[in-house]
């Protein structure tokens, strides 16, 4: 029986000593040490809104897409006028001998009439309020009784505010002007032309205008041609 028992007592103790090394192993690896930890889940961002969409009404105007323009208002153009004006004239132009084509020293003296358009660039009107009004007209004048006169002035003038819709314009410009006559004497046509210097001053009251000009085509001795202008009209 000794025998017996100290056998048994050693597979006993054997096969513990192999469970113990067995369980060790086990505990010092660690299956999962080389396996790569998983990433931390990230909250999803929420979702934009999208924006409603925006449907054009009937009838309401589309406004236009503008590519490289500027629409700002220009203050170097001035504010432009159309006018449109007529009137009365006075004119006097020497007499000529005929035989000899000298002067007799005795003039023409004659009424006549006139119109035109008038094209206005009032820097006056701008909030810089910058008393300066250029003046150009195109216009036709009937004047010594027999003289057909088309014309084409033009003029720098200063002005002056006298309330928020009058003003009073003094100024100086030039004028070239066709003149074409037929003598009585025999019937003969004659077409010269005729630059003329202008003096003129004028007043505004928006939108009517009064106008006067003095017209000198020539000057000395017995040879002065000159007119009296004065115009009545409205501007646009």
């Amino acid at each position: 029986m000794g025998l017996i028992h100290r056998t048994v007592l050693c597979f006993f103790l054997v096969g513990a000593a192999c469970a113990w090394a067995e369980t060790s192993d086990y505990l010092e690896e660690d299956p999962y040490a080389d396996r790569p930890s998983e990433p931390a889940a990230v909250p999803e961002a929420p979702a934009k809104a999208q924006p409603a969409r925006k449907f054009r009404k009937r009838n309401e105007p589309v406004e236009k897409r503008k590519y490289f323009t500027d629409d700002s208002p220009r203050s170097d153009a001035g504010v432009f006028h159309v006018g449109f004006a007529g009137g009365g004239n006075f004119y006097i132009e020497p007499r000529i001998n005929a035989s000899t084509g000298a002067p007799t020293g005795e003039y023409f003296k004659d009424f006549g009439f006139q119109a035109g358009v008038y094209f206005d660039h009032d820097y006056s009107e701008l909030d810089e309020n910058i008393p300066l009004m250029l003046r150009g007209m195109v216009g036709y004048k009937y004047i010594l009784s027999s003289i057909h006169v088309f014309s084409f002035d033009g003029m720098v003038r200063h002005m002056f505010r006298l309330s928020d819709k009058a003003s009073l314009g003094l100024g100086i410009g030039a004028s070239g002007a066709v003149w074409y006559r037929t003598a009585s004497a025999n019937s003969t046509e004659e077409i010269l032309f005729l630059p003329t210097v202008l003096i003129g001053a004028g007043f505004e009251f928006n939108p009517f205008m009064v106008d006067f000009k003095w017209g000198i085509n020539r000057v000395g001795g017995e040879n002065t041609i000159m007119g009296f202008e004065l115009y009545f009209g409205f501007r646009l």
